[in-house]
Formats: C-alpha cells, sequence, structure tokens
C-alpha cells in the first residue's frame, strides 16, 4: 500500500503545521502541503488518477480540508482516507477514529488486507450548472449562515489559542440568530411532498455531527444507502434557541417544530433566497429552481483505526 500525506498546516489556525512539525522528523512518507483554497482536492485527485495500487491518503487537517479531499477521490475504490484531526471541529474524526500517531499508520498499513469503512457520498445540486458533493452534510438558512460567520469571525482564532473553538460557533448562532429572517419551503421525498413554514433551518446528514459536537442527526447511518434530513420549523426564537441548546446530545429530535425523514433523495424548493453550506463550507444560495440533494452513486473509503 502506498502512503502520501496531505496536509493543510493553517488548519485549526496553525494546529496542523504543529502537528506536522512534531511527525515530519521521524516520517519518511511522501507529503504534500496545501497552498490554497480547493488545492487538497487537486492534489488528491491526482494521486488517485496517478496509480491504479491501494493507495493511504493521510489528512492532517480539519473538516474543510477533508471535505476538499473527499471531493477528489470519491469513486476511486483503490484510495482509502486516514484522518489525523488538526482543525477546530473536527466533526469527522468523531465518527471515523483518527490515527493519532506514525505508529498508528505504520500498523495499519501492514495489515493484510487493510481494513476500511465505505461511506456514502451526497449530491447538492443547486441549479442546472451549480452540483456540489459533500461527505457529512448539506444545511440551508440559518445553519448556512453561522456557518459564514464562523468561517468570517476575527475571534475565531484567539479562542482557538486557548482550546475554545467551539464557542464561536455558539456566539454566531446568537449573532445570526438575530438577524435572520425565517422561510417557506416545499420538500418532495418520493411521492410524498410537504410543506414547512417559517424554517429556520434544513439539515440533510449523513453523519450524527457537525459545527464541533453538535449531533444534529443523532440517528444518522453513513453506509444505508440514505441521508435524514432535519428541519426546524414553525417556532419562536426563544424556542429556537431551547432547539439549539439539546442539539449536543441529540434530544433535540424529540421537541415539537424539529421534523426528520429518512430518504436516498430530496428535492427542496424554498420562497425566497436561502445560504447553502456543504459539510459547513459556505458553497453559495438557492435560486429559483428546486434544489435536488441526494445519494450519489460514489462512494468513499475511509480507514478503520480501531482495530489497530
Amino acid at each position: 500500500m502506498d502512503v502520501h500525506f496531505i496536509i493543510n498546516e493553517q488548519a485549526g489556525d496553525g494546529k496542523g503545521a504543529k502537528l506536522w512539525a512534531s511527525l515530519r522528523k521521524n516520517s519518511s512518507f511522501p507529503f504534500h502541503l496545501t497552498e490554497r483554497r480547493n488545492h487538497a482536492k487537486e492534489l488528491s485527485q491526482q494521486l488517485a488518477e496517478q496509480t491504479d495500487v491501494s493507495l493511504l491518503l493521510v489528512i492532517i487537517g480539519g473538516d474543510g480540508t477533508i471535505h476538499e479531499v473527499l471531493n477528489g477521490v470519491a469513486g476511486y475504490p483503490h484510495v482509502t482516507v486516514g484522518i489525523m484531526k488538526a482543525g477546530s471541529g473536527n466533526d469527522f474524526a468523531r465518527t471515523f477514529p483518527a490515527f493519532n500517531s506514525l505508529q498508528d499508520v505504520e500498523s495499519y498499513i501492514t495489515m493484510e488486507p487493510a481494513n476500511r469503512k465505505t461511506v456514502d457520498f451526497g449530491a447538492v445540486q443547486l441549479s442546472d450548472s451549480d452540483q456540489r458533493y459533500f461527505a457529512s452534510n448539506c444545511g440551508f438558512g440559518l445553519d448556512a449562515d453561522i456557518s459564514l460567520a464562523v468561517s468570517q469571525s476575527t475571534i475565531k482564532k484567539t479562542l482557538n489559542k486557548w482550546k475554545l473553538g467551539s464557542i464561536v460557533y455558539a456566539l454566531n448562532v446568537a449573532r445570526s440568530l438575530l438577524a435572520f429572517k425565517p422561510f417557506n419551503a416545499t420538500i418532495q421525498m418520493d411521492s410524498d411532498t410537504r410543506i414547512f413554514e417559517d424554517v429556520w433551518m434544513i439539515t440533510v446528514s449523513n453523519q450524527k455531527y457537525y459545527g464541533g459536537g453538535m449531533k444534529i442527526s443523532p440517528h444518522s447511518i453513513y453506509d444505508d444507502g440514505e441521508f435524514e434530513l432535519t428541519i426546524i420549523h414553525s417556532i419562536s426564537v426563544l424556542k429556537f434557541l431551547a432547539v439549539f441548546l439539546t442539539v449536543f446530545n441529540g434530544s433535540h429530535t424529540k421537541l415539537k417544530g424539529v421534523s426528520t425523514y429518512k430518504n436516498n433523495k430530496f428535492i427542496m424548493k424554498t420562497d425566497r433566497v436561502v445560504g447553502c453550506h456543504t459539510d459547513g463550507e459556505y458553497i453559495g444560495t438557492t435560486t429559483d429552481q428546486s434544489v435536488i440533494c441526494e445519494v450519489d452513486q460514489r462512494k468513499w473509503f475511509v480507514a478503520d483505526k480501531s482495530i489497530v
């Protein structure tokens, strides 16, 4: 098995650089440093295309870096992704056990065959000319506005230094909540069409976590060929805050104003333009066209480090 490291030294406001510095002196594996947005996608796709032997890509970075890599290697069955967490949220690592050392990586590649998990991949089509992909979740409305606010936060770096990065999310929830105007949405699932009023956010999930540990979709299964839709609607600002507080343990799904559905395809139409994110990365807004979220035919593969 070939092994390459892809490193985002900027992840976690420098956590990536610190982790790689501690590993590099003892590592003989080829490595690649990201230099710009979407560079990790380009690097991983190039590595996937230049060989047909088993390839392990070890990512040192956060959820954004992992999102890019998966967009580069989804559909390449000879590529396995391994994670060494260095971000501020690390939601992927909450679901998929991360490598903690070079010894973990070395032990893993000696296994024959290497143990790995197959994971569903998602596609979201905002318009005829704009299709994006996600591995964890995509979200619309307040969800996306918060993602944009977090990415633009000027205090994120300071709080990360004190290991308080999750506070950034909470602060931006409050700020975005005050400015947000709920919308109406029509959602089609097979032959079932439902209309929701005063919608705060819609999330389509393939795994449980987002936002730095919030259990938005506690019943998600990453390899069952279906996604879980969570929609928060028809509640006041105060009740939304109550829902937000329960997201951390997953009990929000039992509350009034929270509806959940399971399917392999959701078609959504909103009565106004709303923001959208994929895996926490803001990607733009809806248009006057319906949005399609569905399980993509491609899969990706993650190293099962749990038995190393």
